[in-house]
Order: C-alpha cells, then sequence, then structure tokens
C-alpha cells in the first residue's frame, strides 16, 4: 500500500484511508529507515488500542525495541524521544480532527517532527527488503519522566487559581498533576479520556469552550487553559470568562517576548497582521513562514527563531520541546504575564482584532508558476496599486491595514484563501472579489 503524508503526518479517517494495515507498512518503513529502538504513544481515539497492537505486530517483528507510553500527549512523546536515546517516536493521533478519524506523528532522535517528503523518499527503496533474521525484541512500558521533570521546573510566584479542559484527551492526566506541581490551584474538567470527545469534541473553539468560559467567570479564575486531542494545541480563556481571538493571545505572547528579546519570531503566513504590528511597536523582528506546526519548525531552524507559534494554539518553544506543546505553552504563558504583572485580559487587550474571513475552493492540481504570476497581479489590483507581494509560501499580498493570502491546502485538494482588513466591509469585499478571481484562474480563463 502507498502511505499518505500530509502537513502533519499521515491522517484519516479509520477504517477508510486508515487501518491496521496502515499501522503494519508505517512500522516497517520506520524500523528500517530510523532505527529498531522507538518511542510509541497514542491518544484516547477507540482506534488507537487496534492501531498500536498492528503497530507493535510488525515492529517487532522486525526485532525493534519499543518503549511504550500507552497514553500521553504527543508532545510528551517527543519530548522523550528527544531526551531518552531512542531512533525515533511514533504517536497514533488525529491531533484535533473528529474520534471518527486517527493517524500518526512520526518524530526523530531529537524529538522533532519527521519531515514527511524525507520519510517515503528515503524508505521506497528499502519497502521491498524482506523480513530480517529475527532478532531478540523487546517492549517496555514507560513513564513521561523526563517531560514532567522539565515542566515542574517552570514554578510561579503567586498561586494562580486555573481552570483547565482536556477535553477527555491526552492531557487528562498529566496537565493537572503538571500544573499543580508548578504553584498552581489547578481545576480539570473533561478530565477522564474518552476517544470518542463527548464533552466538547476534539478541537477547543469559541463555542465549545463556553462551559469553560463560565466556569472560569463563576469561580473567580485568573484564566482557563484548554487543549486539543493529543495536547500540541493551547486555548487560553480570560479571567473574565471571554474567550479571545487566538491570534491576539499569540500576538499577546509575542509582546511579552518581545520586552526581553527582539527576536526573530515566526508565525505562519496566515496570522493577523495585528501581531506584526505588536512585535514592531516593541522593537522584535517577526518573520512570516508555511502553515503547519512540521513545515514551521524547518523554517524556525532555518531562521533561527526561538519561538514559532501558529493562531491555533501550536506553539513551539525551542528552549524547551521541539514539538508544539500546550500543556507547556499554558505554564510559560502565565509565568510571562506573572513576570509582567499582567492579567490574561489585560495583556490581550493591546493587541486589536482586526476582521478576517476565511474560505476555500476546489483545486486538484499544483499550483504553477504562471497561475501565481496571475493571481499576484490580479490581486494587487484588488489589495491596491502600493501593495506588496510576497510568493514564497503562496500567493500573499498586503497593505497597510489589508491583505489576502491564497495557498494550497497541505491536507486538501483545495486553495485556501484568508483576507484580513481593519475594516469589515472591506475584510469581506476582498474576499468576494478574490474567490471570483480564483475560480476565473483555476478554469483558465484569467
Amino acid at each position: 500500500m502507498t502511505l499518505q503524508f500530509g502537513s502533519s503526518g499521515i491522517r484519516g479517517k479509520y477504517g477508510e484511508t486508515i487501518n491496521p494495515d496502515t499501522a503494519f507498512e508505517l512500522a516497517k518503513i520506520l524500523t528500517q529507515d530510523l532505527g529498531l529502538k522507538l518511542a510509541l504513544a497514542r491518544d484516547p481515539r477507540l482506534s488507537g488500542s487496534v492501531l498500536r497492537s498492528a503497530f507493535l505486530s510488525a515492529a517487532l517483528e522486525r526485532g525493534a525495541r519499543i518503549t511504550d507510553y500507552d497514553m500521553i500527549p504527543t508532545p510528551a512523546l517527543a519530548y522523550q524521544s528527544g531526551r531518552t536515546h531512542e531512533d525515533g517516536g511514533v504517536m497514533i493521533t488525529a491531533s484535533h480532527n473528529p474520534p471518527e478519524y486517527n493517524g500518526f506523528k512520526i518524530f526523530n532522535s531529537k524529538g522533532e517532527t519527521f519531515d514527511d517528503e524525507a520519510i517515503l523518499s528515503r524508505s521506497n527503496s528499502k519497502r521491498s527488503a524482506g523480513i530480517p533474521t529475527v532478532k531478540p525484541f523487546e517492549v517496555e512500558t514507560a513513564k513521561p519522566t523526563e517531560y514532567k521533570e522539565r515542566l515542574s521546573q517552570i514554578q510561579f510566584e503567586k498561586e494562580w487559581h486555573i481552570v483547565l479542559d482536556p477535553g477527555n484527551g491526552a492531557t487528562c492526566m498529566l496537565a493537572p498533576e503538571i500544573y499543580r506541581q508548578s504553584s498552581t490551584k489547578a481545576t480539570a474538567m473533561n478530565s477522564y479520556p474518552d476517544g470518542t470527545f463527548p464533552s466538547r469534541g476534539s478541537e477547543p473553539t469559541r463555542e465549545s469552550e463556553a462551559s469553560l468560559c463560565r466556569l472560569v467567570a463563576s469561580g473567580g479564575a485568573n484564566a482557563g487553559v484548554a487543549f486539543d486531542g493529543d495536547g500540541d494545541r493551547v486555548y487560553i480563556i480570560d479571567e473574565k470568562g471571554n474567550c479571545p481571538l487566538q491570534d491576539r493571545v499569540l500576538g499577546s505572547y509575542i509582546t511579552c517576548l518581545a520586552r526581553k528579546s527582539k527576536g526573530p519570531f515566526l508565525v505562519p503566513v496566515d496570522a493577523s497582521m495585528a501581531i506584526e504590528e505588536a512585535a514592531i511597536k516593541y522593537g522584535a523582528k517577526l518573520m512570516r513562514g508555511p502553515v503547519g506546526d512540521a513545515k514551521l519548525l524547518v523554517e524556525m531552524k532555518k531562521v533561527g527563531a526561538s519561538f514559532a507559534g501558529e493562531p491555533s494554539g501550536a506553539w513551539i518553544h525551542g528552549e524547551f520541546n521541539l514539538c508544539p506543546d500546550g500543556i507547556l505553552s499554558g505554564l510559560l504563558y502565565l509565568k510571562q504575564l506573572e513576570s509582567l504583572d499582567l492579567s490574561v485580559s489585560e495583556a490581550v487587550a493591546e493587541i486589536p482584532e482586526y476582521f478576517m474571513v476565511r474560505k476555500s475552493a476546489s483545486f486538484t492540481k499544483k499550483m504553477s508558476s504562471s497561475i501565481m504570476a496571475t493571481l499576484s497581479g490580479e490581486l494587487q489590483k484588488i489589495i491596491g496599486k502600493d501593495s506588496s507581494i510576497e510568493t514564497k509560501f503562496g500567493v500573499r499580498v498586503s497593505s497597510e491595514d489589508s491583505w489576502v493570502l491564497v495557498r494550497e491546502s497541505g491536507t486538501e485538494p483545495v486553495m485556501r484563501i484568508t483576507t484580513e482588513s481593519k475594516q469589515r466591509s472591506k475584510a469581506n469585499q476582498i474576499m468576494r472579489e478574490t474567490l471570483m478571481l480564483v475560480r476565473r484562474v483555476l478554469k483558465g480563463k484569467a
């Protein structure tokens, strides 16, 4: 079978694109490509146990030594992979996707997300190899001790009252324990693992976190901190029970960092311009990279950024962990606020909320250089003649008060369109005109 890697590893609906054969094939490839000493973990999805068994079966057949962490968050597995002399790590998860999905995230011996194309190119030549001579194999159960010890070093001077929402995901056990170790008064809701994610789904959103907002406000808490299904994303609620746009939360964290360091800091090409304005205000350098945490990590290393963050809550703190880490991000965000004596609402208030619109258009081809050239010229007419054009990570045309981005999706056969403006009517107008333009270009009529 052919494994299909997207921007976040292998992912799909269980029983369709993901099944035990996928796990079996992946184990054969990784034991050839990474090595025979692998760490393994899963989130609580119902199909996780079956995929785990299939992966173990194939890996052990090839003489692998598996360190099995069972159910832990993705960032914990990544950290352990990079600190315990493993050849790599495999996390069985579909992250924030609905419960009928599952998949695999792969990490190298440094705890970095494995480059998707690299694993295919290095493995294709080896797939025909037969089963090697059977070697002694081993499965060792383990706990993420090193990860817990590292995060427990983040201590607070005052006692924060935090309400945590693991959302029945992989952080249910670790997050409350770690936050309480850090001198916070942590209350947890939805804190029993359940792969159907019955409480609010696997992805925290403004709508799904309404209960967390009410609990924070009624309980007099300092903040609410929620995580997605596998724990690599954080979602912040302020002390008033408000759910700010997470672009603003990201921007507020970067302004905290910018008071002490001038960067560079890295955000994806589709992040709000309010983040850029905030960084410039403090004299920091903000750079834009590709969408997707694995690709963002590659760019982060290229430009020497100490921090990279997506508005989705996937934040990479290079000093601590090379995988986006929701538990860590919440702790570090609160620690920065404590050092500046700010509440969440005070920090976020510094970052304005502009008007952003996101749409998609079906597109099954690759974006050719001629299409990019046409889009660049036409989009500049929409945004204005004095606008600037960037084509490194899609086509992004921007002015002082508006911008538009057209890029290929890394997970679906669609073109992603994002626009933002300081005026709501202009954001909507730019989106209408861009959608018409993209459809004409894709049909070869422009």
